[in-house]
């Protein structure tokens, strides 16, 4: 199945086949005939017997004589491991041989391998750089794969929706007309436009997502509010920053906002509330999901077992406790498409690595724990968008008799810090970026070392470094896997994160 899938996403990045109606056995040295006939032979058709190996052997002989595209073409099965096993420096040497001779697909293609460090170290500017070029050279999927890394904020690019829309703008590649459309739909980075968002949709015609998008919107219009279910999710809100005053200071006025200090003593217990998608620019609450959280110690080594429920699904696994994280070992959920646009699949799989930053307050003599998720979809091998937990002591709550005020959910979200360090990939194979933002001038120190203790690479050292964001190279290829702590001491506040090397 795996290999049918690879075989279409190839044919698709071939473009439109030429279908020859005769039988052609003979070799040409002509490489525009042979890669029209390498192109029939990968896929296969009515009058072409579908053989690999027959393809590679003409591509091969266009290879020698510098063929740009059949270059291109190598490289791609290269990558994707089609009639040959996966080897990404080789996909990496043929796409760039082929770039380098302005063939525009080859020029984009070498954008995505640095965007995702294939056969090369992973660059965000220079994946840009590509990007760009393969725009100016008229291949307009370029301008759109700038303006998706803008849209979520993937990597070192800063999440902008302006310029992600000013890039989509540019494109006419049909992927950019679709996220245009859900630009207006919802409301990102422009005012909610329904009309403009249908009328893109349903002229995009290059591209089913579209198509389901457009039905999906249509058909549920009764139920939608911005874009978002009312029955699984809460109003897609924006912070009021009025509201969260008010609820904060009316707490205070009753007794009380009191922090708890974070150990594995008061994490133990019962948690209950919800799980909260925001935005891709961390500013709205998208919609929710209700969440169980239950942390139990572990006896034998002294660290916690987790069993978690979201949106039915349930994972009971062992967890590792480290200052503020908490790092869950096997914990996967499928929640439904924020934007249903696949005829096929309804749902999205996420691994849900770690809750971070974790804060416990106590209002009201209820204690509520607060924490940021980090998340990998793993359909689209990509970050998930920012999340949250606000969950209440069950036991309180029972006692209480109540759930947790939507109110007080919506302040304790927006006080909620966001991560200090930034980290991507999360898992990361081999390249690794660390990402942090200084507030002010600060002594320095970033270290990355293994959980057991037995790995320690030091990345600064005592640096007086200025205000502002930091990002650091890390080439982890050579690490051995396992469980990571990466910690940025700044002005002697120290800050953590857990991540996995696969």
């Amino acid at each position: 199945m795996k290999k049918q899938i690879n075989t279409f996403l190839l044919s698709v990045s071939l473009g439109v086949l030429t279908v020859h109606t005769h039988a052609q056995t003979e070799i040409t040295n002509d490489c525009y005939l042979q890669v029209n006939r390498v192109k029939e032979l990968l896929v296969g058709s009515d009058t072409v017997i579908k053989n690999e190996a027959a393809a590679i052997s003409l591509l091969q002989q266009c290879v020698v004589q510098n063929d740009a595209q059949a270059q291109y073409i190598l490289g791609l099965l290269h990558k994707k491991g089609i009639g040959m096993p996966v080897n990404e420096h080789e996909a990496f040497k043929y796409i760039e041989l082929a770039a380098k001779q302005d063939y525009p697909e080859a020029v984009c293609e070498l954008g995505v391998l640095y965007k995702d460090g294939i056969g090369c170290t992973l660059n965000f500017d220079t994946a840009i750089a590509y990007f760009s070029k393969a725009e100016a050279l008229g291949y307009s999927k370029g301008s759109y794969s700038i303006g998706y890394l803008y849209f979520k904020g993937l990597g070192s690019i800063e999440q902008d929706y302006a310029k992600a829309i000013e890039w989509f703008a540019k494109s006419d590649y049909p992927m950019a007309q679709h996220w245009l459309g859900i630009c207006n739909y919802f409301g990102y980075g422009m005012p909610v436009n329904k009309q403009k968002a249908m009328e893109l949709l349903l002229t995009n015609e290059h591209t089913t997502n579209s198509a389901v998008l457009a039905e999906h919107l249509e058909t549920n219009a009764d139920l939608l509010d911005l874009g978002i279910q009312k029955e699984n999710t809460l109003k897609a809100t924006e912070f009021s920053t009025s509201k969260i005053n008010e609820v904060v200071s009316t707490t205070a006025e009753q007794g009380a906002e009191e922090a708890i200090e974070i150990s594995k003593a008061t994490l133990t217990g019962e948690w209950k509330g919800k799980l909260i998608e925001l935005d891709w620019a961390g500013k709205r609450m998208n919609r929710s999901f209700p969440i169980t959280l239950n942390l139990t110690k572990n006896k034998q080594t002294q660290d916690l077992d987790y069993s978690v429920a979201v949106n039915n699904t349930t994972s009971t696994s062992y967890g590792i406790f480290l200052d503020d994280n908490f790092y869950f070992d096997d914990f996967s959920m499928a929640l439904p498409r924020l934007y249903q646009d696949d005829a096929v699949k309804y749902t999205l799989d996420y691994n849900v690595l770690s809750i971070n930053t974790i804060e416990i307050k106590e209002i009201n003599n209820i204690r509520y724990l607060v924490a940021n998720v980090d998340t990998q979809v793993t359909d689209w091998n990509e970050p998930g968008p920012p999340m949250l937990v606000v969950l209440g002591n069950t036991k309180a709550l029972t006692d209480n008799g109540q759930e947790i005020d939507q109110d007080v959910i919506e302040a304790l979200a927006q006080l909620q810090d966001v991560s200090f360090i930034t980290l991507y990939p999360n898992p990361f194979k081999n390249d690794l970026l660390i990402q942090y933002d200084l507030a002010q001038d600060s002594v320095t120190s970033v270290e990355l070392y293994s959980f057991a203790g037995e790995f320690t690479k030091t990345i600064v050292a005592n640096q007086t470094q200025t205000a502002g964001n930091h990002l650091y190279h890390v080439n982890g290829s050579a690490y051995p896997k396992g469980l990571y702590v990466v910690r940025v001491t700044a002005n002697n506040s120290i800050h953590t994160k857990l991540i996995i090397k696969e």
